[in-house]
């Protein structure tokens, strides 16, 4: 993203965007147009959204437009994270009583938010990914697309989502300085490639070794694989994100993978058995320095399989320290990570509502409320 303010920005949807994107120097730029020309929905079921660019002198951050549509998956809801997603996280809370308090607090919660159109929203620099990764941002660049947007969409408030304080210590108190509520989101961990002291950790090395030792799987690059995988590398993320985690998560297409592999749109890397079959797999996105992870998937069906996570972890980390990168590797499996190395940090939603009537702010000021009071308080203690 440009960060300079005296340069135009403009908003373009549709072949204007497309258009707009050819010859575009960011490395980013075939993964974004792959959305805009095949439609969200044909990469993945459960991303319904309307896709555009806001164009920044010679570069751009990708945009995504919402009208409260329905069981939308979380990149593109509000809704669905803090209210559908907890819910189906239930399990996790300990006590009969707890649970059903919970429970009855969020459905009350999520019957306000709808109300009130909490999902009527204008996301920036939204790759509709689990994790989007924030360019280098100043003041003024803040300030100008905010207005920007603003202007154009005066009904929607602005969402800015995965901000946090390790990878830029001063990026949470700019979107405050910016009119931006900050909105708890969830812990998030981090693997500083520079510095990689994880690659000693006990834990790492045993993962290294029985990577090292594996019988009949090779390790499979990008280049390696073929479009005949694509079927197969769907599914073996839909075992592991949407069947064992949640339905909520965005619902690959094996049409997104095939297209993400010819054009290099997303960095693949595997295991193959050695009858042909890959059984496990994960895909990386850079931004700059920073490297995520939101492609992972591993057959959870076999009967006395390897480790698979753990030997996907270990190849991960291992690129990681080898580019000197540092890894956001999102959230969840936290007492996991944090064996191998891995620093917890609190993660944000930011979201403007200054231009909105008091009526469409009110169910942002409860949910930043709820967010700080319960959400916070759970993420700073828990070990997930």
């Amino acid at each position: 993203m440009e960060t300079s303010s005296d340069r135009p920005s403009s908003l373009f949807f549709g072949q204007e965007a497309i258009d707009a994107l050819v010859g575009n120097a960011d490395p980013n730029a075939d993964y974004w147009r792959l959305f805009l020309e095949s439609g969200p929905t044909r990469l993945a079921q459960n991303l319904n959204t309307h896709p555009g660019i806001l164009s920044l002198g010679a570069g751009f951050s990708p945009l995504t437009v919402n009208n409260s549509e329905e069981n939308n998956s979380y990149p593109c809801s509000l809704l669905t994270q803090y209210v559908s997603y907890p819910l189906g996280e239930m399990r996790l809370l300990k006590g009969r009583l707890a649970r059903l308090a919970a429970r009855v607090g969020l459905k009350g919660l999520g019957v306000i938010l709808k109300v009130g159109e909490i999902d009527r929203l204008v996301q920036w620099n939204s790759w509709l990914m689990s994790t989007n990764l924030l360019p280098s941002l100043c003041a003024e660049a803040l300030k100008g697309t905010t207005e920007s947007l603003v202007r154009q969409f005066p009904q929607h408030a602005v969402l800015v989502k995965n901000i946090n304080g390790r990878e830029n210590a001063a990026l949470p108190e700019l979107f405050l300085q910016g009119g931006y509520q900050l909105l708890p989101s969830r812990k998030v961990y981090f693997f500083d490639g520079k510095s990689a002291g994880f690659l000693s950790r006990t834990n790492v090395k045993q993962d290294l070794n029985a990577l090292k030792n594996l019988k009949e799987y090779t390790q499979v690059e990008h280049h390696e694989f073929s479009s005949e995988d694509a079927p197969r590398i769907a599914r073996l993320y839909e075992m592991l994100y949407l069947e064992k985690h949640s339905r909520l998560n965005p619902s690959y297409t094996p049409f997104f993978v095939r297209k993400a592999l010819e054009r290099k749109a997303l960095e693949f890397r595997g295991l193959r058995h050695s009858s042909g079959r890959i059984d496990a797999v994960f895909a990386c996105f850079r931004q700059g320095n920073v490297t995520v992870t939101p492609f992972v998937g591993y057959d959870t069906s076999m009967a006395g399989e390897p480790s698979f996570y753990r030997l996907l972890v270990a190849m991960l980390l291992k690129r990681v320290a080898e580019e000197g990168t540092l890894l956001n590797y999102s959230s969840g499996a936290g007492e996991f990570k944090r064996r191998r190395g891995g620093e917890g940090c609190i993660e944000f939603n930011a979201v403007y509502t200054r231009h909105l009537p008091l009526e469409r702010r009110l169910p942002f000021l409860l949910l930043e409320q709820c967010a700080q009071v319960f959400g916070r308080r759970f993420l700073e203690g828990s070990t997930v």
